[in-house]
């Protein structure tokens, strides 16, 4: 017997016969086979009177083939994809929404009448994007229907959703918000061409079809049955200019041709995945998810003039490898690994970090002569401009050779990304937008002296030389750029030095208040008027807690690498420490003596010891400190 399972045409799933729907994709069954019928069988094959036309027969995987009319030609169905682009865009954009709500519910810590506020809010923005959404992506309904007199589509950008290969002058391959459509030009009537609706930024003589619904491979496809069913309208003669190629096409073949030379870009993964873990350090040591306090960032490694004017010249780097929140974070490591994997293997990894170090450390030397005059200046935004740069400058100097669809969407997106972070740099305080302009010069300066990998031949014979010669470049640029920034305006430096020293002094007065409370109490337990019980519950109940808040604030507590204070508050937190846990600690009621013993000795003697050894230095160089006041 045979087969009487069937299989999709749209997403070649396997399907029971009996089932209408494609279990998978949601497309009609339509090309399903019957059961199986020797006597249904017999009759097909018998003549019938008035049908002329061919079998329906599959076009294709974009869809299902059956009748198209008078001249015979199988119709062509395509139907939305979920592994399209707009269906994996509407995973990112509701995913985002609500880890973005879920992160302020934790920040909150649950639920408050702030948050319910704000949910409505949410769902009257999340609801429009959803119906757009739903409206471009009707999964299991046909969204474009092609026949050899007309096109017919319900997402068409037309009063009409059907039009005839008749009226069609030239059908072209656009891009619309960095997605392609296909762009139908009507042919002219009494001037009707140049009839452009401004307000709606429309033109009803030139209908679109967005192509975002579909697979790659649909697109492909949908675009060569467009026009192979166009010129067959028009009797195969005038087709408009690269109709006999496939601009999608071409563009997949170049991208996996350039992907075959760097299947992994590990350069690129490296950077992010390093920028990442330096971030999550910082969170240990006291940095904040929205907004990280400026002491912090400079203590760590932010650019500022004034540091680098003391011979802190390393700030320069450190800087591009810290970010002062994770939406800064965030947004850079997307941008990173956007436009790193197409510029690593353009132009291989070597070369590559030349690009992002380079940039980011001219990024941060002009940055002296701006932002880090009187800021701290982190963030590996620079780079990233760099990088952004250097992919507009080898498609630009190549556009000629690369695939139209390729060149036109990388320069589209890119420098609209570009263009954007610009103005709103110069627009908003808080943004480092010379760190941006330096790295975007120095990637596209770097970009115009490196080989792409484009004709391998040429990159391998002059890659030391043009390698050497952007860092000579870029290493000459930054150091006179760096030399050359005026005296700062600010000293971040001395601001946090202030603040950290009333920090340790408020550290120092608790700690010597504390020392004296146990000395007193250890006096009125020897002048009889504290009993030894009570002396033992105080410890545990009142000294315990304020040396543990001294441990605390002397935590906080960063000094510069050398500074000579640093011993001191090693000492005195590990004295806190001590004096915590001995105050701390249960007693016992001792039966042969009838006194209070510490429930582990052993434990009490080592902290004793070790006491003993820093009391002296901590009491001397707090005599020393209070001296100099």
């Amino acid at each position: 017997m045979p087969d009487h399972s069937w299989t999709c045409t749209a997403c070649h799933s396997a399907n029971a016969v009996a089932t209408e729907w494609c279990r998978e994709c949601g497309a009609p069954a339509s090309t399903a086979p019957e059961p199986y019928d020797p006597l249904s069988a017999e009759r097909r094959d018998l003549p019938v009177a008035g049908d002329l036309s061919a079998a329906g027969q599959v076009s294709g995987q974009g869809g299902q083939s059956g009748q198209s009319g008078q001249s015979g030609q199988p119709g062509e169905t395509f139907f939305a994809s979920r592994e399209s682009p707009l269906a994996r865009a509407r995973i990112y954009v509701f995913g985002g929404l609500a880890a973005g709500f879920a992160m302020v519910i934790v920040k909150h810590g649950g639920f408050s009448s702030e948050l319910l506020v704000t949910l409505p809010m949410l769902l009257l923005f999340a609801l429009p994007v959803w119906l757009h959404f739903r409206n471009q992506l009707r999964f299991g309904q046909a969204m474009v229907t092609l026949s050899d007199e007309a096109i017919e589509a319900p997402n068409l950008a037309a009063t009409e959703k059907t039009l005839r290969w008749a009226d069609v002058d030239t059908i072209a391959l656009d891009l619309k918000q960095l997605t392609p459509v296909l762009a139908f030009h009507l042919k002219e009537v009494d001037g009707f061409r140049s009839n452009r609706k401004s307000w709606a930024g429309s033109n009803p003589s030139k209908p679109t079809l967005g192509m975002s619904a579909f697979s790659p491979a649909d697109q492909e496809r949908l675009l060569d049955a467009v026009r192979r069913r166009h010129r067959r309208a028009m009797g195969g003669i005038s087709p408009e200019p690269g109709a006999t190629g496939n601009e999608l096409r071409e563009k997949r073949e170049f991208q996996e041709r350039i992907k075959a030379l760097q299947p992994y870009t590990w350069a690129t993964h490296a950077l992010v995945g390093a920028n990442i873990l330096i971030w999550l350090v910082t969170l240990l040591y006291g940095a904040e998810f929205a907004r990280t306090a400026a002491e912090d960032l400079l203590l760590w490694g932010g650019n500022a003039a004034s540091e680098v004017q003391r011979g802190e010249w390393w700030r320069l780097l450190s800087a591009i490898f810290l970010h002062g929140s994770l939406l800064h974070l965030a947004m850079n490591m997307l941008g990173l690994y956007t436009a790193g994997m197409i510029v690593e293997r353009i132009y291989g990894p070597r070369l590559f970090l030349i690009i992002y170090l380079g940039s980011g450390l001219l990024g941060s030397a002009l940055s002296l002569h701006f932002a880090a005059q009187q800021a701290v200046a982190v963030g590996a935004s620079g780079a990233v401009f760099g990088v952004a740069g250097a992919l507009l400058a080898a498609v630009f100097q190549h556009r000629d050779k690369l695939p139209r669809a390729f060149s036109k969407q990388t320069q589209a997106g890119i420098g609209f990304f570009v263009l954007y972070s610009l103005v709103q740099g110069f627009g908003q305080s808080g943004i480092d937008n010379a760190a941006h302009v330096g790295g975007l010069l120095a990637g596209c300066l770097a970009a115009f002296i490196l080989p792409e990998r484009f004709d391998l031949d040429h990159y391998r014979r002059v890659f030391a030389s043009r390698a050497i010669a952007v860092l000579a470049i870029l290493g000459l640029a930054t150091v006179s750029l760096a030399a050359m920034a005026p005296l700062a305006t600010v000293d971040p430096g001395r601001v946090v030095a202030s603040s950290q020293l009333q920090l340790l002094e408020r550290a120092v007065g608790r700690f010597d208040s504390g020392t004296r409370s146990i000395a007193y109490d250890q006096d009125e337990v020897k002048a009889g008027r504290l009993s030894e019980r009570e002396a033992d519950e105080r410890s545990r109940s009142v000294h315990a807690p304020i040396f543990r808040g001294i441990t605390d604030d002397l935590s906080q507590v960063v000094l510069r690498p050398g500074d000579p204070r640093v011993p001191l508050i090693q000492d005195m937190r590990r004295m806190s420490e001590l004096l915590t846990e001995s105050l701390a600690m249960e007693s016992v009621l001792e039966k042969a003596s009838g006194k209070l013993e510490p429930a582990n000795p052993a434990r009490m003697a080592e902290i004793e010891s070790e006491q003993v050894a820093l009391a002296e230095r901590v009491t001397k160089a707090i005599q020393a400190l209070a001296a100099k006041k």
